[in-house]
């Protein structure tokens, strides 16, 4: 699959102008949206009337605030896609052009994966009927922690086609509180435990000064930082993407609650800061679980400092992942191909690619994505 990043000599090659095939008939009543009581209102602003001509209709779609309706039309369905515009993979500036058009041949001459496809159903302006066959599956208007081991052999499909729309897990609003994370309180909570086992470590655990210490410092800390490489990549690919078996109710709940609602809801979670960062609870019954096996593994001289680079690993990988899918990096920055990267695991490449800080250990086991080369750099 190709994420949408259109090259450049594409952008404006078939670009077919829809003010023949009323776009505005959406603007008709109130239509339903989702089947979760979304509404489009009466109030819905029209990008044009009825008596402009089409010169007035050109230069007023070319020239709206980005803010407005950016409404297109693809296979006879009308979509608005101003929802997309900010987390699109191939960046704002590649749609822009579209405004007010149809994506029929562009889309033809630029494959989409299924997900993608899927995903871009979620601002359609009309009746969903077929597409909703799969998300009928779960009732919205509940929590749906509860809901999804009943997909049985339903589940892995569903859970890869991504939809844009709120939810939520728990009815228990405490349940519910646990599972949001705003970004600050990573760094709040992680810096001063890696800090604290770092300073045991120096105090406790060097039969040397610090200073002479330093070499077996340094290299105990980095081996718990490039550990942490190996456990985000080893957690991601072996736990988070691992099929859970079709009739286990426990299986496919616990893959969904610590993966697959990432996938699922594409915009809530991944692109929802309350969502996107793992909580500390869990977090930290992790951490206690991978101390007590470092106590396995290390000597008591190393063990701090491992456990101190570890802590920082995990808050580097939590901080990039949100930024991978929040920030706009700049064009051939690292963090400009990681997110490249990310996008296309989310969209295509969903067993490769699972590498989320660093490509290293997909490098070493051969899961690596090549990213297509462009014309022209995405701008977010």
């Amino acid at each position: 699959m190709r994420v949408m990043e259109l090259r450049a000599e594409t952008i404006y090659q078939g670009v077919e102008r829809t003010m023949s095939d009323n776009v505005d008939d959406v603007t008709k009543g109130v239509t339903l949206r989702n089947g979760n009581s979304w509404y489009l209102s009466n109030n819905y602003k029209k990008p044009y009337s009825d008596s402009d001509s089409n010169s007035d209709i050109k230069f007023r779609l070319d020239n709206a605030e980005e803010t407005d309706n950016f409404v297109v039309k693809y296979h006879g369905k009308t979509y608005d896609i101003s929802g997309l515009l900010k987390y699109h993979p191939g960046g704002r500036k590649t749609l822009k052009p579209y405004k007010g058009f149809s994506l029929d041949r562009v889309l033809a001459e630029t494959p989409h994966s299924k997900a993608a496809h899927h995903l871009f159903e979620e601002f359609v302006l009309e009746n969903q009927s077929e597409y909703q066959d799969i998300e009928k599956l779960i009732n919205w208007n509940k929590p749906i922690l509860w809901q999804v081991s009943s997909l049985k052999n339903r589940y892995w499909e569903w859970v890869n086609l991504p939809v844009n729309r709120p939810i939520r897990l728990f009815k228990s609003n405490f349940l519910e509180l646990l599972t949001i994370t705003p970004w600050y309180l990573v760094p709040i909570i992680w810096i001063p435990i890696s800090l604290y086992f770092f300073y045991i470590g120096c105090t406790t655990d060097i039969s040397d000064s610090v200073v002479n210490s330093m070499p077996q410092i340094i290299i105990a800390f980095a081996w718990g930082l490039l550990l942490w490489t190996f456990l985000e990549y080893s957690l991601h690919r072996k736990l988070f993407h691992m099929k859970p078996p079709p009739d286990s109710t426990t299986l496919i709940t616990l893959h969904f609650l610590l993966h697959g609602l990432h996938h699922k809801f594409y915009f809530q979670a991944p692109f929802d800061a309350q969502r996107l960062l793992f909580p500390p609870v869990p977090a930290i019954a992790a951490a206690t679980i991978l101390l007590n096996l470092y106590k396995l593994l290390f000597p008591p001289v190393m063990i701090n400092f491992v456990i101190s680079g570890t802590m920082i690993g995990y808050l580097c990988y939590d901080l990039i992942h949100y930024y991978l899918h929040y920030g706009a990096p700049k064009a051939e920055t690292y963090l400009y191909v990681m997110k490249r990267y990310h996008n296309y695991h989310h969209f295509s490449h969903h067993q490769e690619g699972f590498g989320i800080s660093s490509k290293l250990w997909d490098y070493v086991f051969g899961t690596l994505i090549t990213l297509r080369q462009l014309i022209r750099a995405i701008e977010w």
